[in-house]
């Protein structure tokens, strides 16, 4: 397997979005054949239509576009391969290493009860694996695997290292069910040879799946692709990740504000890592990546840690290109962002202040209309004698360049203190009690709008 193009893919069933740890696997995938010069494949394992949902596929899509994780073949679903998975099961059965099994379920029900009376693992007792033919009955039966009896299934998984299992613990898997339909086990072997995959690279859960599916490789006389096997995405408390704790759609993540890049940045590090590497662009990560040094143990999930991750982003964005993904993002949420190019020039000069203040889009984008909104915005206060002397001063003597000298003269002209004001003041001209600096405000949206937001806010006898 050497010198062949290593394939990955990923396989998920069209049963709703993608979460944290799908997209991981998807990221791992994609990485380990971009680091290879290879090919990552997406295949749609849509067999189960009672779970199917329709948008699904659509949310899936939606998902991988966002982060930019192409496929580069196109797309495989499942259910038109049925006929090649029924051809290779009726193959196994012809050339003896499957054979027909007749047993009721009732009979398989007992079978199972049984070994837990005996405190035994459940499983099929073979009894029509060596029937011969002319003893078969004529009713319905399903087509079973001739598993090995003794020895071991194993293999070198890239992130485990060597794992096997007795064959003595196994059973003959179900190929093919009684109404024709394969089971899951033969479609996606059957599926990820005739896709030509190299490396299948998922979620932990599927290890013991795996010998199954090696078992079925050796019966079919194809070689077997690397397994690599990626721990579980825990809980920042070493629970099961859940909606609570971030097990959501991936796209609710879009919706809050988060970057892609930041998002595959911090995915990245959720069980592998580069030296001391926090912040990873997707090229240093194609070129670092390395799929056997991912960790074995379980990565636990911290939104903060992921805030902080999407917060260096912002940072390091130019103001004008921070501001137009403000923008983006508003226009996509449907959220109201039609201003004129005075307002848009505000906005790009406050976005410098702003980018080092908030950890989303979303806050960005709220906090961006305090540069926005033109007077009729306001935050209601009381009066005071200084907030009057404020406006007066403001429409007669305004500041030119310096904003904060001006502001500290006219509130001591009253012996006044600027922490006396500074809460209302920033309440009457952003409706936030946490906000940009109250000088770099006043600086951007100039007098006239800092004299109609005070009067707006408070009932002005003057």
């Amino acid at each position: 397997m050497l010198n062949k193009e290593v394939r990955t893919r990923f396989a998920p069933s069209p049963t709703g979005g993608l979460h944290i740890g799908s997209m991981r696997t998807i990221l791992f995938n994609w990485l380990h054949a971009k680091n290879k010069n290879g090919k990552f494949l997406l295949r749609i394992e849509d067999t189960d239509k009672d779970r199917n949902q329709e948008d699904a596929v659509k949310k899936i899509f939606d998902s991988m576009n966002w982060l930019n994780l192409k496929h580069d073949e196109e797309v495989v679903i499942q259910s038109n391969n049925i006929e090649r998975h029924k051809e290779v099961a009726l193959k196994l059965l012809a050339e003896g290493k499957a054979y027909k099994c007749f047993a009721t379920q009732e009979e398989l029900d007992e079978m199972r009860q049984k070994a837990i009376d005996n405190k035994q693992t459940p499983k099929y007792d073979r009894r029509w694996r060596d029937v011969c033919e002319s003893q078969h009955p004529d009713k319905d039966f399903v087509i079973r695997l001739k598993a090995p009896l003794n020895g071991f299934t194993e293999f070198k998984d890239l992130v485990l290292g060597d794992c096997k299992v007795n064959n003595e613990h196994m059973d003959d898997m179900i190929l093919l069910r009684s109404n024709g339909v394969p089971t899951y086990m033969l479609a996606v072997v059957v599926d990820d040879h005739d896709m030509k995959i190299t490396d299948v690279v998922r979620g932990g859960e599927h290890l013991n799946n795996a010998y199954r599916q090696k078992q079925i490789y050796d019966a079919c006389g194809w070689e077997c692709p690397n397994f690599a096997h990626i721990p579980l995405i825990h809980a920042e408390d070493g629970t099961k990740l859940s909606k609570r704790t971030g097990a959501v759609d991936i796209l609710e993540y879009k919706k809050q504000g988060f970057l892609p890049q930041a998002l595959l940045n911090y995915l990245v590090r959720l069980g592998w890592s580069y030296k001391d590497k926090e912040i990873m662009s997707m090229d240093e990560c194609v070129e670092l990546f390395d799929i056997t040094k991912v960790g074995s143990s379980p990565a636990r999930f911290n939104l903060d840690k992921m805030l902080s991750v999407n917060s260096h982003y912002l940072k390091e964005m130019e103001d004008v290109d921070f501001f137009n993904a403000v923008e983006l993002f508003a226009k996509e949420s449907s959220l109201s962002f039609d201003y004129g190019k005075e307002a848009r020039e505000r906005g790009i000069k406050g976005s410098a202040e702003v980018k080092v203040r908030v950890r989303t889009l979303l806050e960005a984008y709220e906090m961006l209309l305090i540069f926005l909104e033109g007077p009729g915005f306001f935050g209601k206060i009381e009066n005071c004698e200084i907030i009057n002397h404020l406006i007066l001063e403001a429409e007669k003597n305004p500041w030119e360049a310096d904003a904060q000298s001006w502001l500290r003269e006219k509130i001591a002209e009253k012996e006044g203190k600027l922490k006396d004001v500074a809460k209302k003041l920033r309440v009457a001209l952003t409706k936030k009690t946490v906000s940009p600096s109250l000088f770099e405000i006043m600086q951007f949206i100039g007098p006239d709008i800092f004299v109609q937001r005070l009067k707006n806010s408070i009932k002005v006898d003057i």
